[in-house]
């Protein structure tokens, strides 16, 4: 019977851990490790009551980023498969703990060096030799954005075009926290405010073009009524799946990521980043180094402090264009959730919900064979058959919706 390990406990990984607590005939025994055992009994313990005591979490605490900790945890477990939910910045650590000890792993977001801005897929896709050698597999951006928007082009490729011209991925969060809650990032604040202050960044016609930053006043935006959600305002953004969805649909054009703020959260944004507190170098205080942007982790509000009270909908999907049978072709491809649906069924927000429940797809798909394969791929791979995925996303928990459109939006014909 197959054990998992599963790194992380905070709001995706504790979703991810209910959800697959649902299904103890794939996953049979669910180890987890995190760094802070509080979390981990929480989550034990909510599964215990949401399954009337027939799952039980299997606990471990310690810091993966330590490769001799992570070998040695990984001997003890003895897992079938590692799915991380934990840090980015632990990600080449956990690769290469599975490579030396032999297990197949999944994350959900790219690589990022803790001490550099930005992120990207390079350091994890480099080594796709050495695990293709090992006869392990290893699938990277397997959460929704990226993750789904991956599979949604994928399919649209292989199912739906001859010959796909542009993908425009929308990520809409159209929910509202408590109002006593100002600002608060929807995952790790560090690395979602990390990853907003970088230039923003599209593919077209074989190369990139910049377009400054989301902090500007001229960032591109435009209004867009999103199914189910409501009406909202997308900017323009860079998002690690542009890096790669752009070298696997040939014939493709253009490819943009557009993702929903309030005027007051770029407001709030634009000031955390005036005054410094988005830094991620170490500052002098009284004798201590403190990295700016980590102590405003500690200060800004936690998912426990608003889950409870999240409202609405999110509503992420692509809208591709293209060519069938030498005709004009548009489509929107999307998934509508409901925070108030996530939190009373694992505790979280749509936000994690989005992101845990397709990790827990794919892996399913992994341990049932129905997804294989050897080496460092995304989700778009023509090795993996997007439809079976998309056949079992809704039996996870999320359903998609595929519409025909007469053409592509006039809001996203415009030159940016």
């Amino acid at each position: 019977m197959p054990k998992i390990l599963v790194i992380g406990c905070g709001n995706v990984g504790s979703v991810g851990l209910h959800k697959m607590a649902q299904f103890p005939e794939v996953f049979s025994e669910i180890h987890v490790v995190s760094r802070t055992l509080a979390k981990c009994e929480s989550v034990r313990n909510s599964i215990l009551h949401k399954t009337d005591g027939n799952v039980n979490l299997h606990i471990h605490t310690g810091n993966v980023g330590d490769m001799t900790y992570i070998i040695t945890l990984l001997n003890e477990v003895k897992p079938t498969l590692v799915v991380n939910w934990g840090s980015p910045y632990d990600n080449l650590v956990v690769m290469d703990a599975c490579l030396e000890y032999g297990v197949n792993y999944i994350d959900t977001a790219c690589y990022e060096n803790p001490d550099h801005y930005g992120f990207s897929y390079e350091k994890q896709l480099g080594k796709d030799e050495a695990f293709k050698k090992a006869n392990l597999l290893a699938i990277t951006g397997a959460g929704f954005d990226p993750g789904v928007t991956n599979i949604f082009s994928a399919y649209a490729r292989d199912y739906i075009f001859d010959t796909i011209e542009t993908i425009d991925i929308l990520d809409c969060n159209g929910g509202s926290k408590d109002e006593k809650i100002k600002f608060a990032p929807n995952f790790d604040p560090e690395i979602n405010l990390r990853e907003l202050i970088l230039p923003i960044k599209y593919w077209e016609n074989g190369e990139w073009v910049e377009r400054g930053r989301l902090m500007d006043e001229t960032a591109p935006y435009f209004e867009f009524d999103f199914p189910e959600a409501g009406v909202f305002t997308p900017y323009l953004l860079y998002h690690e799946e542009l890096e790669t969805i752009s070298t696997h649909i040939p014939g493709l054009k253009r490819i943009r990521f557009w993702m929903t703020f309030s005027k007051s959260y770029l407001t709030y944004l634009r000031v955390l980043y005036e005054v410094g507190l988005t830094r991620i170098d170490p500052v002098d205080y009284n004798g201590t180094p403190v990295v700016p942007v980590k102590f405003l982790k500690t200060i800004l509000p936690k998912g426990e402090d608003f889950n409870s009270s999240y409202k609405g909908k999110t509503n992420i999907g692509n809208i591709i264009s293209g060519t069938k049978d030498g005709k004009k072709k548009t489509v929107y491809i999307y998934n509508v959730c409901s925070h108030e649906d996530a939190f009373n069924e694992t505790g979280g927000n749509a936000i994690g919900y989005t992101t845990a429940i397709p990790t827990v797809a794919v892996a399913k798909l992994v341990l049932e064979g129905k997804w294989k394969g050897t080496g460092v791929k995304n989700t778009e791979d023509k090795g993996f058959d997007s439809k079976i995925f998309l056949d079992e996303m809704p039996k996870t928990g999320l359903s998609w919706v595929i519409k025909e459109l007469n053409e592509v939006p006039e809001m996203l014909n415009k030159e940016y």
